[in-house]
């Protein structure tokens, strides 16, 4: 199994992830029940409670261990690509900033083209960049922007001695953009992988079924324990899908609102 499952979960709206994740995990306990309960008798799960007890223990310890694993991953990738964008943005930001220092007449062709570039930077990664990463595909449709920007910056001839000493730190801005933007492109390459996926609803799966191979004194109470159970399985999995992908989703955890309050620079 790819990622192509867990994506596709990411993509839902907020409310339907939500119904499935929880929904899903919550009647497969459920009819477990209900087929197990008719397999076996009172009796028989009575005698296999302890054994059953102490593997299902087993197999909970197993699950906790695989949850934790994928929420720190899930988390690790939303943290990176949340300071990724913010790392580019504020890059933006301050060569923005830099436009107005290379003031005078001679200069109002390079500061209209330094401001251009910007904004056609930041629509290209809007209109181009990031439906390629919700999709989880590798993108390269910003180079052309990227590069107008980074001449329209290093080609400028300051006039004064505060243009030229700007000049320098403009280079150290736009690596800090071309280094952040490298991250944002690569940031699916990143993610857990289907091997991770596939062994996070295994174990789920085998967390909710394995407690209907032993009982208990009361079969409504062990329903609502099992529903319990599915809800917190659920829970986990929706915590982790969402990290995990972050620029996807309704709504998405991360959006490209920095680039379009670039695109409106004048």
């Amino acid at each position: 199994m790819d990622i192509l499952l867990p994506h596709g979960l990411a993509t839902l709206p907020a409310w339907l992830g939500i119904a499935i994740t929880i929904a899903v995990p919550v009647a497969i306990a459920l009819l477990l029940g209900r087929v197990m309960y008719t397999l076996f008798t009172h009796a028989e799960f009575q005698a296999n409670a302890v054994v059953g007890a102490v593997k299902y223990g087993f197999v909970v310890e197993i699950y906790a261990v695989v949850a934790a694993l994928t929420l720190v991953g899930a988390w690790d990738t939303f943290q990176t690509a949340r300071d990724t964008l913010q790392k580019e943005a504020s890059g933006l930001y301050m060569l923005a900033l830099a436009v107005d220092t290379f003031d005078g007449p001679r200069l109002e062709a390079t500061r209209h083209e330094m401001r251009g570039a910007i904004r056609a930077y930041a629509a290209s990664v809007v209109a181009q960049d990031w439906p390629a990463m919700q999709a989880g595909l590798p993108s390269t449709a910003s180079d052309a922007a990227f590069q107008r920007m980074t001449r329209a910056f290093l080609d400028a001839d300051g006039e004064r001695s505060a243009q030229q000493v700007l000049q320098q730190k403009t280079g150290d801005w736009l690596g800090q953009v071309a280094e952040a933007r490298i991250a944002r492109l690569s940031v699916q390459s990143r993610t857990l992988s289907g091997l991770i996926w596939m062994l996070v609803l295994t174990v789920s799966v085998a967390v909710i079924a394995f407690q209907w191979f032993f009982g208990g004194a009361s079969a409504a109470m062990h329903y609502a324990m099992a529903a319990v159970i599915a809800v917190i399985v659920g829970s986990v999995l929706l915590v982790s899908v969402k990290l995990a992908f972050p620029y996807v989703g309704d709504p998405a955890l991360l959006t490209p609102a920095p680039f379009l309050a670039m695109m409106d620079l004048r």
